[in-house]
């Protein structure tokens, strides 16, 4: 009886680790990518728009007034024109403090997938796609050069005025993903905006889709989904068997590494001594 008990225990203890593994790798493989939508902010200063709007207002109001109580201005002609003319300055008003709200530059994006540009269209540069982030000091703006996620050159600036909050997080992402491709002075990171946890539109993503994607080690394509290994640096992806010690963006691949990949990794090294 005690051995039955200790192999039954032995049982269960296995059961439960291979449910509590099986549970981890649950949570790994559905972890979420996340995003940050950013949209711009006028170059002017907000004053402008404030006194506009807050006149704007006052003379819609006042002229919605000369129109519902019309009868006070009926023994003058010339004041029933009055809630006219209120309304439509106004308007004028309100139109001037919207244009001086709104910037021409596009909205972006910055998270797990890279950074992004919405322009009618989504055109993203992953983190494995960047070559240098830049600071330009005569336009006041990061100068991000590389690949988007076909391959093709893609560079665009991002304005300091327009997009502070969009600056600070893509310094702090990139600086924390791919440092050796940040090239900007320590005396200007130091006036740059700080990125804050709660700046942006938090945007939960579907799980990379590694199928049809070349291995950045070997440049074969994956065609069959659990054969592919994803940096969580870079989202570079790479075929199990050819998984490297270290990704291109200088993240460890340990833990994405077969045990068998090591084996022979030592069996090599061995034979070279």
């Amino acid at each position: 009886m005690v051995t039955q008990l200790r192999r039954g225990t032995r049982v269960l203890c296995k059961i439960e680790f291979g449910a509590y593994c099986m549970s981890s790798a649950k949570k790994k493989q559905t972890a979420k990518r996340r995003d940050r939508r950013f949209t711009p902010q006028s170059a002017q200063s907000p004053w402008i728009a404030r006194i506009a709007g807050a006149l704007g207002a006052v003379s819609l109001g006042a002229g919605t007034w000369g129109y519902v109580y019309g009868h006070v201005f009926e023994g003058d002609e010339k004041l029933k024109a009055v809630p006219q003319y209120l309304i439509a300055g106004g308007a004028v008003l309100m139109a001037v403090a919207i244009w001086f709200r709104t910037s021409s530059d596009p909205p972006l994006r910055v998270g797990d997938p890279g950074i992004g540009i919405e322009r009618g269209e989504l055109r993203r540069m992953p983190w494995w796609g960047v070559d240098t982030i830049t600071w330009e000091s005569g336009s006041l703006a990061l100068g991000i050069t590389g690949k988007d996620e076909s391959g093709a050159p893609f560079t665009f600036k991002v304005p300091l005025k327009s997009h502070p909050d969009a600056v600070a997080h893509i310094v702090a992402e990139a600086e924390a993903r791919i440092p050796a491709h940040v090239d900007i002075p320590e005396e200007v990171r130091k006036n740059l905006p700080q990125a804050s946890p709660l700046a942006g539109t938090k945007i939960d993503l579907e799980p990379l889709q590694i199928v049809g994607k070349r291995c950045a080690a070997t440049g074969k394509t994956i065609s069959y989904e659990p054969d592919g290994r994803v940096c969580s640096n870079c989202e570079r992806v790479y075929f199990k068997k050819a998984v490297p010690k270290k990704c291109k963006c200088g993240a460890s691949l340990a833990d994405l590494r077969p045990a068998s990949t090591d084996d022979d990794d030592k069996e090599t090294d061995e034979a070279d001594d």
